[in-house]
């Protein structure tokens, strides 16, 4: 325990006093002591000077013990700032040793609470950043992360977060260091390694020279922009051709030929087929319409694939007849699907007559059905020439053609698998494509299977 120090100075003031005092009268009254000689009273003062000496030298040691104890519980607070010097309790308030200690406990418990604090901050922000869509990264004068979020590390390709790591080894983007060197805030679009198109913007660290990197994936942004624009640039060429054929046949008629007898039909029935094909693209592009704003009612219910199947093929014998295509149906009986039949039988219509549309003359194509654990998978397959691996990604936007020539000449509006890809999402499904083998192409559709009675 800390002893007091304020009476360890009084011993040694005393003793000090005391000394002189002895001194003093040896001096004066030399006379009235009975001393052999001069060096008598020397030996006397010196041996007073000496004890009075080590009185203060036992008094400063203990001073440097009690000091020295407080250093080390100061460090012991410094180090575990949980602990706290002790005090003695029968010391008075006005003691510097109690006092200090006090200030040092008293210093210890406010950087407690600061510790605290910053640790709630940092949980804070770990929590904020962590759940932001954004990719964060914040690094330091160097170049070296100190923060990589999890939406960062994604993008990155990161499984871990590699602090204190240089970022070049993860993100080898040279516009993006360039912008780190920038010196104010800078933003650039760059290509990530794994592809993605991403947005960096990079603002200077508070109050350090580090940088705070934003990450935004404009990927699907920018997809969406180019549909947006072939849509545009689409839609504008279907309509102007059978728009042009109409009125260069209304104009010849008008100009004489409605009274030639071999030229009337052919205009006019030049007119009648360009007016049916703005009808269908008018109406496909109504039910896009319903279907984007949710206006599309469909009535869910128990239907029987085959029986379904069997009904669609009537709407397509005529052509498959016309191109000698052989259609096969593998379906089991039994398998029920949960869907809207005009929907379900819209779709098979529409995935049914491409596949005789684009396979091979005396082609074949099958059309087959199989449990795929709650759903069921139901596929198209022709034995055709197949469609290329850059056209698959694409070939459900609207008005978008892997052969633009040849759908034209089939009398497709271009819009028939966007109807379809809507129709099977809104009946909780999926659709997509890929090839057959050895040949052809393969249209699949997952739709949930119908609950047991």
């Amino acid at each position: 325990m800390i002893q007091r120090v304020r009476l360890q100075l009084v011993l040694l003031a005393a003793a000090l006093s005391l000394l002189a005092v002895v001194i003093s009268r040896f001096v004066i009254h030399a006379e009235r002591i009975e001393l052999s000689s001069t060096g008598e009273l020397v030996v006397v003062t010196l041996i007073v000077f000496g004890i009075a000496l080590a009185a203060g030298l036992v008094a400063i040691a203990l001073v440097r013990r009690q000091l020295r104890e407080l250093v080390e519980a100061t460090v012991q607070v410094a180090r575990d700032p949980d602990l706290r010097v002790p005090i003695d309790a029968n010391a008075p308030r006005d003691d510097e040793i109690r006092e200090l200690s006090e200030w040092v406990n008293f210093l210890a418990k406010d950087a407690t609470k600061s510790h605290a604090a910053l640790a709630r901050e940092k949980v804070l922000l770990s929590a904020v950043a962590e759940g932001l869509n954004q990719g964060v990264i914040a690094v330091d004068a160097e170049h070296k992360i100190e923060l990589l979020n999890a939406a960062a590390r994604q993008m990155l390709g990161v499984s871990s977060t590699p602090v204190g790591e240089p970022l070049i080894e993860f993100m080898r983007v040279p516009a993006a260091f360039e912008l780190l060197e920038a010196d104010e805030a800078a933003s650039a679009e760059v290509q990530l390694p794994s592809g993605q198109r991403t947005l960096i913007r990079v603002a200077r660290k508070w109050g350090s020279e580090g940088r705070v990197l934003l990450l935004e994936d404009v990927t699907t942004m920018r997809r969406l922009e180019t549909v947006r624009r072939d849509f545009v640039a689409n839609v504008s060429h279907e309509l102007r051709t059978p728009v042009a054929v109409i009125r260069a046949n209304a104009e010849t008629l008008l100009a004489g030929a409605k009274d030639d007898p071999v030229m009337a039909p052919k205009l006019i029935d030049g007119l009648h087929r360009n007016a049916e094909r703005l009808a269908r693209i008018l109406a496909d592009l109504l039910d896009l319409s319903r279907l984007d704003a949710g206006q599309y009612r469909l009535e869910l219910t128990t239907v029987r694939v085959k029986a379904l199947t069997e009904q669609s093929l009537t709407a397509v014998e005529t052509q498959a007849a016309a191109r000698r295509v052989t259609l096969t149906v593998d379906i089991p009986e039994e398998l029920t699907v949960e869907a809207d039949p005009k929907a379900l039988d819209q779709i098979l219509v529409n995935l049914i007559d491409n596949a005789i549309k684009y396979t091979r003359a005396e082609g074949h194509v099958w059309v087959a059905a199989r449990i795929d654990d709650e759903h069921v998978r139901i596929e198209i397959r022709d034995d055709g020439p197949g469609i290329a691996d850059k056209h698959r990604v694409r070939l459900f936007e609207r008005f978008y053609r892997a052969d633009p020539s040849r759908s034209r000449e089939a009398g497709g509006t271009g819009l028939g698998l966007s109807i379809v890809k809507h129709l099977v999402e809104t009946m909780d499904g999926e659709v997509g494509v890929e090839p057959n083998t050895p040949q052809g192409s393969t249209f699949w559709l997952r739709l949930p299977r119908s609950p047991t009675p």
